[in-house]
Order: structure tokens, then C-alpha cells, then sequence
């Protein structure tokens, strides 16, 4: 019976990857790279070390992922803190609705510890989201399971009984890998039509998720 919801965060919860995609082109410009929109789709959702190794595979082994990461996190502290980031329209009524019934929530996102939580915060979402499960929390990250069993059980609620949200491919792979009833949202590219033949429902934006998720829940107002 489905009883709680896991959350990716950037792309799901938060509008921010235009943020991240953003700050993680401008930082390849002075290394003489071109991260282009094609390369950043297909990076997304992967955990750390798969996501450097993407990037040394396109830029060549000798790419300063170091330097270049650095870079990253300052284009993208400045940028989030002069424009700050905005929830995904339809989310806040969601987590409002959630908390009301005792839902049980969590996140499962594959950036660190600390920078998610300071996203969250920055979008007013951490009061709703008090369980967070970060990519560095766990051994292997998206399109392994774990990241969704861990959020699953540190919310007490076996996986099978949640439903998840995600709009990567490989997020969506881990989501369904755990068991999870998962409604993928694509936020920057489209599914194959694999992945949307793999998940349980493919939704055109998170308003429509938010109805879906209330009426699988038989949540009333």
C-alpha cells in the first residue's frame, strides 16, 4: 500500500537546473571546453565519480577536474546567492498537503551533503524535508538502488510502499531498481521510450505529479 514519497531534489523539488547547468558551463570556457546542452543532459543525475568520469572522457584525461570544479561552485554560490533558488511550481502545495496528512517524506539526491541542504533551504523547502539522503551518503549512487532504500528506510516505510519522483534516467533506474512506484517528471530531456515503458507513469510537469501523487495517496483537502 503506498504510504510515503521520496523526492529527487534539482529538477523535482527545485528549479535549479538551469543554475547548475549554467555555472557548469561557464566554468569549462576558460579550460578551453565547450560543455554543450546534448553533454549536460546526458550528464544528469549521475553521481560523483561517474559524472567526472563522463567529463574526462569528453574533454580528454588531462582536463583539470579540480580546478574546474572549484570554478563550478563559485559561479554557482554567486548565481544562487543573487537570484536565490525557486521551488517547482506545484510543490509547495504538494509538501503542504503531505504534511497535513503525515505523509512520510524524505530526499534522495545525488549532490553532497551540505550543498542540498543549502539548496533546499534557499528554495523554503527544509522545514518539509527534514530526511535528506545525499550522494555521499551512500557507497554506490544512481542507477544503484541504494540512495532510494536508504531514504526508504530512514523514513521507516519498506520501499515497495513509496512512491518516487525523479527526472533524470538514471534516478529513475535506481527508483524503480528499489521497488519504488515511480512517476518520472523530465525536466531538461525527454525519455526514451525504454525508460518511459520502465517507470509507472511519465507526468508532463510537477503540478500534474502533485495531483497524481494526492490522488494515489487518496488524499482529501
Amino acid at each position: 500500500m503506498l504510504r510515503a514519497v521520496i523526492f529527487d531534489m534539482d529538477g523535482v523539488l527545485i528549479d535549479s537546473e538551469p543554475v547548475i547547468r549554467r555555472a557548469a558551463q561557464l566554468a569549462a570556457e576558460p579550460f578551453g571546453r565547450k560543455l554543450s546542452d546534448e553533454l549536460y543532459a546526458d550528464l544528469l543525475g549521475l553521481p560523483g565519480a561517474e559524472l567526472e568520469a563522463a567529463l574526462l572522457s569528453a574533454f580528454g584525461a588531462d582536463f583539470p577536474l579540480a580546478d574546474y570544479r572549484r570554478g563550478f561552485e563559485q559561479l554557482y554560490r554567486a548565481d544562487v546567492g543573487t537570484n536565490g533558488i525557486r521551488s517547482k511550481p506545484g510543490v509547495p502545495a504538494l509538501l503542504t498537503a503531505l504534511r497535513k496528512h503525515r505523509v512520510p517524506v524524505a530526499v534522495a539526491t545525488s549532490t553532497r551533503s551540505g550543498h542540498a541542504e543549502a539548496a533546499l533551504a534557499a528554495a523554503g523547502l527544509s522545514d518539509f524535508l527534514p530526511v535528506c539522503i545525499t550522494g555521499d551518503q551512500v557507497q554506490a549512487g544512481k542507477p544503484a538502488p541504494d540512495i532510494f532504500l536508504r531514504a526508504a528506510a530512514a523514513i521507516g516505510v519498506d520501499a515497495v510502499d513509496c512512491i518516487a519522483i525523479e527526472d533524470s534516467e538514471v534516478g529513475a533506474r535506481a527508483a524503480v531498481g528499489a521497488g519504488m512506484w515511480t512517476l518520472l517528471v523530465p525536466d531538461l530531456k525527454a525519455p526514451s521510450a525504454t525508460l518511459a515503458a520502465l517507470v509507472r507513469e511519465v507526468l508532463p510537469s510537477m503540478p500534474e505529479a502533485a495531483r497524481r501523487v494526492c490522488a494515489l495517496l487518496n488524499l482529501v483537502s
